[in-house]
């Protein structure tokens, strides 16, 4: 068994020097053989040769010992160094000098260790019996064959001179433990036990297994598991007293701390109070045997809940456990173990502080060792890492995983929106807004067009957003007119959140003579062929209407000359329904057959955006009824490409169309030109040409041309209109007829004026 010796106080040693690895090892020299080696080293030669080959593999003599080769001159040690902070000395037995100690570094025969001030050391044994040193202590290795009379120390005990010393005595252990102090001598099989003496060399012992005696001046106490007693030098010792009960943690045996900055982490360890405590101990380590403590204080006893606060921890695994200290100085019982996890929070964007995580949209972070805990994101569970699409402030809060009762911490998160900018760029009439996201680093972010809104203000009106090739979201913008400028004011949002206001202006377009207006070239001065198809339609023209439209129009047959078609008449409604959109819907019928209608829904898109040219897509759907001509009757599709524009105080237009019917083989195509002169502003005076063809696969369609003049006087709402016209050629008069005439009633002030 090993004896060793514990002196505990302010030991004055010189400085110590650096280890000499010469200590365990030799160094062959030149010219070394074992006998010379023996008796440097052993101081015999032939004890030294022997001990020597028993500790080396070097085969029969004799050796021809090689210069530089390495040789042990110890056995096994008795003991290890198993843990040192900050620094430790050490001397080998019979040298003067100390040394650095080093981790894992053995012990033999009358090694002595030293512990400097605000030092540590763990001595852990053969039979893995551990003896942990605190600052000022030094300890001398005692053999089995220490030729001493002691009876503690032939036994294998610790002669205690001053301070604490805790034991853990090893299960392989085979007899007890004898501990020597100035006022008594204790006995002991126990495997966890404190004894103490003070400046006034008053003993203390605290048995927490099993039992121990303890003798003095003859005297001796048996003091069973959780009990203590102590004795004053030259006294007997005191009847066992009961120890404190083990103090119990407020908020759970497990914390996770979060490091937001590089400051550390503050931890409270708060505990309930237990009865016959005048004092806590609460003792914090980096290791579970409490070797490597980093925080160390005593509390006094109060009736409600008691804490301690360790200061700016760094991240990694600590322990921590509490024991209450009775009137009489005796340890009680040791709390469980509680363990606190300091995690550091990484983050992709935002910055970290006391007050949490702050960050533009979006906010992404994760957390080390995330996989041992349970998060919930503003009360209800989520997963790590985290991100947040949300703006606003949110809470986390994160416990170990399986221990809803453990305290949470609580990190607040800040998620701000991003930069937006807003440019406004003109676009024919409108302007075009564009959008692009940016984050705190000013590179851009891909976002969906839903993320954002683009609000128009006073006035101005906004189409939906939309993403662009670039990731940049666009929308169309349409300016209100205000002292003769077109203004566009737009505000973005995120969510309720205003970001960024912009406002353009551009020059607004000078109007035409009151009454000049491109919506005086819209009449068409044909009208429509005999069997009339194009007579029940909006008219045909590529200047969108300004308002709501509605027109009452009328084809009489010219008395005494050959008008096939007859007479007709026709109501038309046309409207715009956007900026580049007008809808219109048309119903004619014929005098005396009210029960023969024909009806046209029609819609019309502009398509250009030059000031004085337009360009406009037409599409047509007919009914002709029973009273138009058999060939004419029936469903008939027609689109056309409407081309024009006005100068000054001239006007021109085309219309090309291709009618079809549908699941039959039977085509027209007609064309119109127009010419109009605007000699005041209310009046416009109109000449058109236009021709219509028709063919089947079996025969060729009637080819017939028309020509007319017409006029048309406007008023306010109020438009008035009258042409006449006479059919060409040999097909000419059968088709348009010889001469026929129409007349237009319109009022286009029902509706609020857009302009074009």
């Amino acid at each position: 068994m090993l004896v060793w010796t514990l002196v505990v106080g302010p030991v004055a040693l010189a400085q110590a020097q650096p280890k000499d690895a010469g200590d365990d090892v030799y160094v062959v020299q030149p010219g070394d053989t074992c006998g010379t080696i023996g008796r440097k080293l052993f101081g015999d030669a032939g004890k030294g040769s022997a001990t020597l080959h028993a500790l080396n593999k070097m085969g029969p003599p004799p050796h021809d010992l090689k210069p530089g080769t390495v040789l042990r001159v110890r056995g096994e040690p008795d003991a290890r160094l198993t843990f040192i902070k900050p620094e430790v000395n050490s001397k080998r037995a019979g040298k003067p000098d100390w040394f650095q100690a080093n981790t894992g570094q053995g012990l033999w025969r009358l090694d002595s260790v030293n512990t400097l001030r605000q030092a540590g050391a763990e001595m852990t044994f053969r039979d893995l019996t551990r003896l942990q040193m605190n600052e000022n202590a030094l300890v001398v290795i005692y053999g089995q064959d220490t030729p001493a009379t002691d009876t503690v120390k032939k036994a294998g005990g610790v002669e205690l001179l001053q301070g604490e010393l805790s034991l853990s005595l090893a299960e392989l252990r085979g007899e007890g433990l004898g501990v020597k102090m100035p006022a008594a001598t204790v006995a002991t099989r126990s495997k966890d036990l404190v004894v103490g003496v003070d400046a006034q060399q008053m003993t203390r012992v605290s048995v927490f297994d099993g039992q121990a005696e303890v003798s003095a001046k003859g005297q001796r106490v048996r003091v069973p598991r959780d009990h203590g007693t102590r004795v004053e030098k030259g006294k007997d010792p005191e009847p066992p007293r009961l120890l404190p009960e083990a103090p119990a943690w407020v908020g759970g045996t497990r914390s996770v701390r979060l490091l937001l900055d590089g400051q550390g982490v503050d931890e409270t360890l708060a505990w309930a109070p237990v009865e016959r405590a005048d004092t806590y101990r609460v003792e914090l380590a980096r290791d579970e045997r409490f070797n490597d403590r980093v925080h160390e204080a005593s509390v006094p006893a109060a009736p409600a809940a008691l804490e301690s606060v360790a200061r700016a921890l760094v991240p990694g695994q600590y322990y921590a456990r509490v024991r209450a200290v009775d009137a009489a100085g005796l340890l009680g019982r040791v709390s469980q173990v509680r363990q606190v996890e300091v995690l550091r929070v990484k983050t992709e964007r935002g910055s970290l502080g006391p007050q949490g995580l702050q960050g533009t949209w979006p906010l992404e972070f994760s957390v080390e060792g995330a996989e041992a805990l349970e998060a919930r994101l503003d009360g209800r569970p989520t997963a790590l890492p985290v991100r947040l699409d949300q703006v606003g402030v949110h809470t986390l809060e994160l416990r170990p995983r399986g221990m809803p009762e453990a305290r949470p911490e609580t990190l607040s998160l800040t998620v701000s929106p991003p930069r937006v900018d807003v440019t406004l760029e003109p676009l024919a009439e409108a302007f075009q807004a564009r959008l692009l996201v940016r984050d705190e680093r000013g590179a851009p972010l891909d976002v969906p067009a839903t993320a954002l809104a683009l609000r128009g203000l006073e006035g101005t009106r906004v189409e939906p957003l939309t993403k662009q090739p670039d990731g940049a979201l666009a929308a169309r913008v349409l300016p209100v007119e205000r002292d003769g400028e077109r203004v566009a004011s737009v505000e973005a949002l995120w969510g309720d959140t205003p970001l960024q206001r912009r406002e353009a202006r551009t020059p607004a377009p000078k109007p035409p003579p009151s009454g000049v207006t491109p919506e005086a070239a819209r009449v068409s001065v044909l009208g429509a062929p005999s069997g009339g198809r194009l007579d029940a339609a909006p008219l045909p023209t590529v200047f969108l209407p300004q308002a709501l439209l509605v027109e009452l129009r009328a084809q009489p047959g010219v008395e005494g000359l050959a008008d096939v078609s007859g007479a007709r008449m026709a109501l038309a409604v046309e409207g715009r329904v956007g900026e580049r959109v007008a809808l219109g819907a048309a119903l004619r019928a014929r005098p005396g057959q009210p029960a023969d209608p024909s009806a046209t829904v029609a819609g019309r898109v502009w398509l250009s955006d030059l000031p004085t040219f337009r360009a406009v897509l037409s599409f047509e759907g007919l009914w002709a009824g029973a009273g138009s001509d058999e060939d004419a009757r029936g469903l008939w599709l027609r689109p056309a490409l409407l081309l024009g524009g006005q100068w000054d105080r001239w006007a021109l237009s085309t219309s090309q169309g291709y009618a079809l019917r549908p699941g039959q083989a039977r085509a027209t195509w007609d064309s119109t030109y127009q010419g109009w002169f605007l000699p005041r502003p209310t009046l416009a005076l109109g000449v058109e040409v236009g021709a219509l063809l028709g063919a089947t696969p079996q025969e060729k369609g009637p080819h017939a041309y028309a020509a007319g003049v017409g006029a048309r006087w406007k008023h306010g709402g109020l438009e008035l209109g009258a042409s006449v016209r006479r059919g060409l050629g040999p097909q000419g008069p059968a088709l348009w007829g010889t001469w026929s005439g129409q007349v237009t009633l319109g009022w286009s002030g029902l509706g609020a004026l857009r302009p074009q």
